[in-house]
């Protein structure tokens, strides 16, 4: 079975429904909750792993069927999807349900396939077997990203795999979002009303314990004769295949013997999502009796918290997880007897168990489908933006760590000091915010680049406090034709019409940065931000050399968050390819530079070039950029060390460079387009200038003084020829703070 596949395609490799699978199941609401997501420019298609023998009528998002059993089709599947222009694979594992010892054939597939693939683990072994084990590695050397749905799966992959955590990505079992109801109004459809419901459900096999669960009932229906236990579910189809009802039959003889058979509920058969939802509302405990408690992970049981209901479970591995701070009650696996007594004391405490309900659903709201799915969503458009097929590295190579000893601690002391609740202060006098000259959207653009690259190193809650600050500005400068104001005063009225097109490009790059490297909460809030600007009526196309650099960082940190939006590649295009005019027309005798002066935040316009032709392919472009940034850096090194363009009185051609006032925001903007470079063309020599272009805020410049201040954690506004600015104010913070994390990012 093959169909033809859209562009920008995510093709999910698993069992699907209407085969009859647990895995199956939860591919569709995975499949359900992305779709939700996801705009008019992706699409998601199924590759469904099928057993021929059940002759199953799939439904139009399954695009291919994989045998298997058949080694052979796995290879052809691999080529199937090579050449339908998928652009990225979720691939759920389990061992069983792919083909060969302990489905080995899997990795020949993902051998053979040319786009990124994320795999989800649902299954991680402790104690694997030398094929269990060899198959694991195999997934984690071919996977993009491996998301586990426990921490401890993580900490397994770590410790067992030798994983590394750059390929891990937590996103918990996702559920239903139901609501918290009372059960009583639910028991009437199944003939339950009176009753006080336990429930078990899942596709039934002999692990799941359910057998120590009806043991533990006797001394509970003596308490509380309306007790009824329902056990929902068909037995797992490959069970039946090899021994058929055996399991069943021996639950229901349990039963008679034990004289509770109008306590216990047999539900034999397979139920829908919806019919589970008024099962599970129905319930008033919910019941996990697993006998192994290597198991990493159960749907059931996030299901189950999903409603909101009290759990009594065995001490298996995801409920320790899942049930901390008395989200439940756990009982030792072996020690089922147990079961009576946690079942007792919920139905004799209904304070406890109220209270436990509302723990329970409390917590799994960061679990549900919708939330989930952006999740996978996310790591989806990771994964095609890592695989975007550019020619910048010669085969095999590796980017080097770069040397970081003797390089200050970041702290944000400095920019919290200049920081109120409204935004960053422009200025300061000495190293205290001067009030007076209010607020810029240029600094706060740029503050907000620094606390959203500090958050996603450190993880750190005041980085995230100061996002939400300037992002929150950004957006109130923002007018409705999409434009910024610029500069507000200390009364927090705007004083201008409209920014310069500097500002206008900045806050651009740094609402594209959010966008990619920012909290999920604040990433939809900068998209907003960032589409307004980019339809603002002519903006965009009328901007000068410096505007256009910035708005391609923004476009292109847009285009990393959403690689399927191919007409960004267009709009990154069309203003490279206006700066690339600009280096035509004045590249003469030498001067390989884009106007006839330099002057402020020059490396942002060779950066650019590298960014836009990481997008294009196009070559021409990173000409531009290695000719451009080899001509900075013949102008800046002198002895050593490196000495950036003046503001008294620039570079122009055929003049002599001003030696003062030097400016943090040269260094920073070199620093970064050194980073880009070396990204880019894997060349030593950028890489080993990108130290000492850092060293210059350090004392090694002209006059050898240090312009970061390590009490304040400040730094001066300049080096003029009397010394350091000995004002501190917000460029300079930012600068420098954006320099140094440029440094340790490298290394992380």
């Amino acid at each position: 079975m093959a169909g033809k596949i859209h562009s920008d395609t995510i093709a999910f490799i698993s069992t699907f429904p209407p085969r009859k699978c647990g895995i199956a199941t939860f591919t569709k609401s995975l499949l359900n909750a992305c779709q939700s997501r996801i705009d008019r420019r992706l699409r998601l298609s199924v590759v469904a792993v099928d057993n021929p023998e059940q002759e199953l009528d799939y439904p139009d998002s399954v695009i291919h069927t994989l045998d298997q059993r058949g080694r052979l089709g796995y290879l052809k599947c691999a080529e199937f999807l090579n050449y339908s222009d998928v652009r990225a694979v979720s691939l759920q594992h389990e061992f069983g349900i792919y083909g060969g010892p302990d489905g080995v054939y899997i990795l020949d597939l993902l051998k053979e396939l040319r786009c990124p693939v994320s795999t989800t683990l649902h299954t991680i072994l402790d104690k694997p077997s030398e094929g269990q084990k060899e198959v694991m590695e195999g997934l984690i050397d071919l996977s993009h990203k491996l998301v586990v749905m426990s921490r401890k799966g993580m900490t397994f992959l770590e410790d067992i795999y030798n994983a590394p955590s750059s390929k891990l990505a937590f996103i918990p079992h996702g559920v239903d979002n139901l609501p918290l109801v009372e059960p009583d109004h639910y028991k009437k459809q199944f003939q339950l009303s009176g009753r006080k419901v336990l429930l078990t459900f899942g596709l039934l096999s002999a692990g799941k314990g359910i057998e120590n669960m009806i043991n533990a009932l006797p001394p509970v229906v003596k308490k509380h004769p309306e007790i009824c236990y329902v056990v929902l579910g068909a037995t797992h189809p490959e069970i039946v295949k090899r021994e058929g009802e055996k399991y069943r039959v021996e639950l229901k003889r349990i039963t008679r013997e034990l004289e509770i058979e109008q306590n216990v509920l047999f539900i034999d058969r397979f139920v829908t999502q919806h019919e589970l939802g008024e099962f599970l509302k129905a319930a008033d405990i919910y019941v996990t009796p697993y006998i192994n408690r290597a198991q990493i992970t159960s749907g059931t049981l996030a299901y189950a918290l999903g409603a909101g209901k009290p759990v009594v479970s065995t001490n298996y591995w995801y409920a320790e997880e899942l049930l901390d701070e008395q989200r439940g009650i756990l009982v030792d696996v072996d020690k089922p007897e147990g079961l009576t007594t946690a079942v007792l004391e919920l139905l004799e405490e209904p304070e406890r168990l109220r209270e436990m309900r509302a723990k329970a659903y409390e917590y799994s709201r960061g679990m549900v489908w919708s939330q989930v799915g952006q999740r996978y969503v996310n790591a989806f458009r990771s994964a095609m933006s890592a695989g975007r097929r550019r020619d910048k590295l010669p085969a095999g190579a590796k980017r080097q760590a770069l040397p970081i000893t003797g390089i200050p601690r970041p702290k944000l002391t400095h920019l919290t000091r200049l920081t109120d609740d409204t935004g960053l202060y422009q200025h300061a006098l000495h190293s205290l915010p001067d009030r007076s000259h209010g607020y810029t959207t240029d600094d706060n653009a740029r503050a907000l680049v620094v606390a959203a690259k500090f958050n996603h190193i450190f993880n750190d809650a005041e980085s995230r406090r100061l996002m939400a600050i300037y992002l929150s500005f950004l957006k109130y400068a923002q007018r409705e034709d999409g434009l910024f104001h610029n500069f507000m005063g200390f009364d927090r009225r705007f004083q201008d019409a409209v920014s310069s097109d500097d500002c206008f490009g900045r806050s651009m790059w740094a609402l594209g940065y959010v966008m990619y490297r920012g909290p999920e909460e604040f990433q939809q809030f900068a998209a907003e931000a960032i589409e307004k600007a980019i339809h603002s009526q002519g903006r965009l196309s009328a901007l000068n050399p410096r505007g256009r650099a910035h708005a391609v960082l923004g476009l292109y940190y847009y285009l990393k968050r959403f690689p399927e939006a191919h007409d960004m590649e267009e709009k990154i295009n069309n203003l490279a390819m206006k700066n690339m005019s600009l280096l035509k027309d004045h590249c003469v005798g030498g001067w390989e530079w884009f106007e006839p002066v330099l002057t402020y935040d020059n490396a942002i316009l060779p950066h650019s070039m590298f960014l836009a032709y990481e997008v294009t392919g196009n070559k021409t472009y990173e000409d531009a950029g290695i000719k451009s940034l080899d001509f900075l850096m013949d102008v800046y090194e002198e002895n050593n060390h490196f000495s950036f363009v003046g503001t008294e009185g620039w570079y122009p051609k055929g003049g002599s460079k001003a030696r003062f006032d030097q400016q943090p925001l040269d260094a920073c903007a070199f620093i970064q387009a050194l980073d880009a470079a070396y990204d880019i063309t894997n060349q030593k020599k950028y890489l080993n200038c990108i130290r000492s272009a850092f060293d210059w805020f350090l004392g090694v410049n002209d006059l050898e003084e240090p312009l970061y201040d390590f009490s304040t954690g400040g730094c001066a506004d300049g080096l003029t020829c009397e010394g350091a600015n000995r004002n501190q104010g917000a460029e300079s913070a930012v600068c420098f703070l954006l320099s140094l994390l440029t440094l340790i990012e490298m290394n992380t």
